[in-house]
Order: C-alpha cells, then sequence, then structure tokens
C-alpha cells in the first residue's frame, strides 16, 4: 500500500475514533462541569428522564457526526473542483480512492472495513 493511501486511511480513522461528541456524553452522563456557564444546562438536564436525556444524547451524537460529514463533503468538493490538495509528510492524500472523505468516514464509522 502506498504512502499516501495509509496516511488517508489513517486521517479518516483519525476522524472516527473522535466521532463522540463530548456533548451527548454529558448528557447521558453526570452532567456538564459544575460551573456557573453550565448551570442552566444542568438544570434543564435535571428535569428530564433518563429516556429522555438518551434521545438528546442520540440527537446531539447525529449532529456531531453530521458535522464532521458535512466538512469533509465540503473538502472533498473543493478538491474535485477547486484544486484543493491535502498533503502530509511531503505525501499528497489520493481525492476519491474509495468512494470520497465523507462517504468513507460514514462507511468507517459503520464498522466497515476498508475496500481492498
Amino acid at each position: 500500500m502506498s504512502k499516501e493511501l495509509e496516511l488517508y486511511k489513517a486521517f479518516i480513522d483519525g476522524l472516527v475514533e473522535r466521532k463522540d461528541s463530548m456533548t451527548a456524553l454529558c448528557v447521558k452522563g453526570g452532567g456538564f462541569p459544575k460551573t456557573e456557564d453550565n448551570k442552566a444546562k444542568n438544570d434543564l438536564l435535571a428535569t428530564l428522564t433518563p429516556e429522555q436525556k438518551d434521545v438528546l444524547a442520540e440527537m446531539l451524537q447525529d449532529e456531531h457526526i453530521a458535522g464532521i460529514h458535512t466538512t469533509l463533503a465540503f473538502i472533498n468538493k473543493m478538491m474535485d473542483l477547486d484544486g484543493l490538495e491535502l498533503h502530509q509528510d511531503g505525501e499528497s492524500y489520493p481525492n476519491d480512492y474509495f468512494e470520497s472523505l465523507h462517504y468513507d468516514f460514514i462507511s468507517r464509522c459503520d464498522g466497515d472495513e476498508w475496500p481492498e
């Protein structure tokens, strides 16, 4: 496997490792850090049932992943239409080697293996 393909896969997999929303984790967990800035958030969370917290956390998680997806779709568009290139260690990331940045990200989030 080429170095640029290894770097590309590591980039996408690094985003997959960071796909968990900290906000969603706070909602499902013990709330936000106990600061004055977070008081209204924690007060709201205190009124929710565990089931409602789960639904809210799922919505926040979905939106977090959608934000990464949208960013990658924009980067992909810039690569396709405007000559944007991503470089690392002197290597240029391949563009659309498998499908696209955003498709590969979602596929890996869903647990798919990398294609051969």
